[in-house]
């Protein structure tokens, strides 16, 4: 196969023709994915990297697809929209790729989404949560993560829980990108209609690190539960702001930051376990039905997954069924019959490592077995244990104090 260099953004990419026919039956299977892998929320990316990495080496150890190895071509977008476009111009308007797996944040997300319709090519996203792109008639763009919608409900489901033990005065912090914005709208939407009054809304700049001037807002408003959606990073600042007000409320968190299990290495552990860090999350390594993986990935990097390494791991998985289903019908590898196998595939819940019921696409390309699950920090804050909802839970959840 004949390859060439592109250089874009100060980045050099190596691309392999991605169009593959039934003939060439024991070559290599090679499609491109996007993630953010530099840039302020670099550790997405990283992680991810590190996820397809060993579906890889799972699914090749397997026999591969069809007999073919599988190999997954990596861009590096920096999590910024115009990089994004660039990258999914030169896929989807040069390469003719035939599918295309999104590691991407939801900002980044939008952009690759848009570029897929006009391209009539497959944009299959196992990261973003923005619910927002399923609502705009996309054909060509399929979720098998779960949404914004599915996390608020959780979210609220949760604190209805610790409403039943005692006063809950909520407030919401969050990171102000379309990822966390879009989540605690649709959190606070669900509390007003319950009649829940929220105290304070404090957002913030994603790359902002310091984060006492939100915190303290919160803090003052009297708040005892703060629902908070945000990365890794302005997570650890705004942990570290709390404990420096010496401000303890009971967090739920939202999205990968609060669950990341690099936490505890960079946070004061007593301090993770007096705000009972939660988290709304769709990994978390615990489950029965992952350890494959979590085993796989402690042994090569030293440390559980965390759920950015899950989501291209299970990303990966989801793009073989759709491959394996083209190719045993006697297909091409195309962008119409990856798109129709794409709306066949129906994986059971047991089959995955997120605790979904299935990975089954309705025709707006939504997951409509998605699942969502809360981890909390226990034992001096050394695991993350699924403790939301009763039917999954492992342990019940630290009670309100």
């Amino acid at each position: 196969m004949n390859k060439f260099q592109w250089a874009a953004a100060g980045l050099a990419f190596a691309m392999t023709p991605l169009t593959l026919s039934p003939a060439q039956a024991q070559e290599e299977i090679v499609i491109p994915s996007i993630a953010a892998m530099s840039g302020s929320v670099a550790v997405t990316g990283q992680d991810a990297q590190k996820g397809v990495e060993i579906a890889l080496e799972h699914i090749n150890a397997d026999g591969g697809i069809d007999g073919r190895p599988l190999k997954v071509q990596l861009y590096d977008t920096q999590g910024n929209p115009g990089v994004v476009r660039q990258v999914m111009e030169r896929l989807t308007r040069l390469e003719k790729a035939p599918v295309i797996l999104g590691c991407e944040i939801s900002a980044g997300t939008s952009a690759a989404a848009q570029f897929a319709e006009q391209a009539r090519v497959p944009y299959l996203n196992s990261s973003a949560v923005s619910a927002e792109l399923l609502e705009r008639g996309y054909k060509y763009y399929f979720s098998d993560q779960i949404t914004a919608d599915t996390e608020a409900a959780t979210v609220v489901e949760f604190v209805e829980n610790l409403m039943t033990q005692g006063d809950v005065v909520p407030a919401l912090l969050y990171e102000d990108s379309p990822r966390g914005a879009g989540t605690i709208e649709r959190v606070e939407a669900l509390l007003e209609e319950r009649g829940v009054e929220i105290v304070a809304s404090a957002p913030y700049t994603r790359s902002d690190r310091n984060l006492l001037p939100p915190v303290k807002r919160v803090q003052t408003s009297g708040a005892n539960v703060v629902i908070w959606a945000g990365y890794t990073e302005d997570v650890v600042a705004g942990l570290q702001a709390m404990q420096q007000l010496d401000f303890t409320p009971y967090i739920v968190g939202i999205g990968g930051g609060p669950g990341d299990v690099r936490i505890p290495q960079l946070v004061d552990q007593d301090f993770l376990e007096a705000v009972n860090l939660s988290t709304v999350d769709y990994f978390n390594p615990d489950m029965e039905r992952a350890q494959r993986f979590v085993k796989s990935y402690e042994e090569k990097h030293g440390i559980v997954p965390s759920s950015y390494a899950s989501m291209c791991y299970r990303g990966v998985y989801t793009l073989k069924a759709a491959l394996q289903t083209a190719l045993e019908a006697g297909e091409a590898l195309t962008a119409e019959t990856l798109h129709a196998a794409l709306l066949e595939i129906d994986i059971p819940g047991e089959d995955l490592i997120s605790p979904f019921e299935r990975i089954k696409f309705d025709e707006n390309g939504r997951n409509v077995g998605s699942q969502n699950l809360i981890a909390q920090w226990k034992d001096g804050a050394t695991k993350k244990v699924t403790v939301w909802p009763p039917e999954v839970a492992v342990q019940d959840p630290n009670p309100l104090k």
